[in-house]
């Protein structure tokens, strides 16, 4: 009323957050404020310029801790109201409440896909084979596979399985020969929301930012791996280096002759052995190092191609377009050359001179007679 958002009946936002009996046991009490707590983040989470309640009840057909969350959709700082479009609210509140479940260690729900159409329902009660069951199950199994990162990956996957995809504007189109053997084709978005265009890409490229996030810090790991064995390295030659120091003898030979040449054989094979030693270790550091720069090189490999056909793409473009501004100039050197033409023709046909009439001349004509019967 402060904010005059009296209009519209629905005031409020009312969420439920549900807990299983095996995340958050309501026979222990101290779960209770645990399931609120966690309300409380969802909703500071989802809407947090706006005031809310939540309330942790236990009652219910199941008798499970759940939170209604209450929400005021007037902003009492702007008084502005809370406006959303139609699915919004829920699609945001199952993403937060996910990240929370993921956090907790909970298992995370499949969203639930849309409904199938009447005829699908039909055949699904009755037992029968239905062609779009028989797609979506194709298509999840590959996408089952979590290696399934990028496009052409998944294009070439469901090819094995008798299914082409193609991506036609903002839609991706299924086709495949049914269990009846007759060709069928279905879109994405009638298939359900985890079969569109959007929907594919998007899980697409999460597993590839994942992939590529692994990669990274498993070279991250070997790498430092491999500072940790070389500094070890060092150490323990440096150490045995001071060793090999204080273990020289410290009183002068004073036999002659065949001692000397002894103990300077003696000193030429430790001085060997320690060669063959750092020899051997440096081999093992570069079988280390080896898998990291095949992994560097062909991930520089992997940008320099992408640059390239980035380059080509970018090249085409700039040749297509320079071609159609060819063919504009063109065309428009034609028309000027016409309308110049005709502008000439016409004021050529102004500037003629006009033909002079000549006087008429009244010819008179004379009988003469001949002598002849007259007529």
């Amino acid at each position: 009323e402060a904010y005059n958002q009296t209009q519209q009946r629905n005031q409020v936002q009312r969420i439920v957050q549900s807990f299983s009996a095996d995340e958050l046991d309501p026979t222990t009490p101290g779960n209770w404020q645990r399931a609120n707590d966690l309300g409380v983040e969802l909703a500071e989470k989802l809407y947090p310029d706006y005031q809310t309640a939540v309330y942790t009840h236990i009652d219910g057909q199941n008798h499970v801790l759940h939170n209604h969350i209450i929400v005021n959709k007037v902003n009492l700082e702007t008084g502005h109201k809370l406006r959303e479009r139609p699915g919004e609210a829920v699609e945001r509140a199952r993403q937060i409440n996910d990240r929370l479940a993921e956090r907790e260690h909970w298992q995370v729900i499949t969203p639930v896909r849309e409904h199938q159409s009447k005829t699908e329902q039909d055949l699904t009660k009755k037992g029968q084979y239905s062609y779009m069951h028989d797609l979506r199950s194709r298509i999840d199994s590959v996408m089952a596979d979590t290696s399934v990162s990028d496009f052409k990956t998944l294009s070439e996957r469901l090819t094995k399985s008798k299914v082409n995809v193609s991506i036609r504007g903002q839609n991706v189109s299924y086709a495949f020969l049914d269990a009846n053997h007759k060709q069928r084709r279905a879109r994405g978005k009638r298939l359900g929301a985890d079969y569109d265009k959007e929907a594919i890409l998007s899980e697409l490229e999460r597993r590839n930012s994942e992939q590529e996030q692994q990669l990274d810090r498993e070279d991250q790991s070997r790498a430092t791996e491999l500072v940790r064995d070389t500094k070890q390295a060092d150490t323990a030659l440096n150490q045995r280096e001071r060793e090999t120091e204080s273990r020289k003898p410290t009183v002068e030979y004073r036999e002659q002759g065949i001692d000397r040449l002894t103990s300077a054989s003696c000193a030429v094979r430790r001085k060997q052995q320690e060669i063959n030693d750092r020899g051997s270790h440096a081999e093992q550091i570069c079988q280390r190092i080896r898998p990291a720069v095949r992994t560097i090189a062909e991930g520089l490999q992997r940008f320099t191609d992408g640059l390239q056909r980035f380059t080509k793409q970018v090249s085409r473009f700039i040749d297509d377009r320079l071609t159609l501004l060819k063919r504009l100039t063109a065309m428009n050197e034609r028309h000027d050359q016409q309308v110049k033409e005709q502008k000439l023709k016409e004021l050529t046909k102004l500037n003629e001179p006009k033909p002079t009439q000549q006087p008429t001349q009244h010819r008179q004509n004379y009988g003469y007679d001949r002598g002849g019967p007259s007529l």
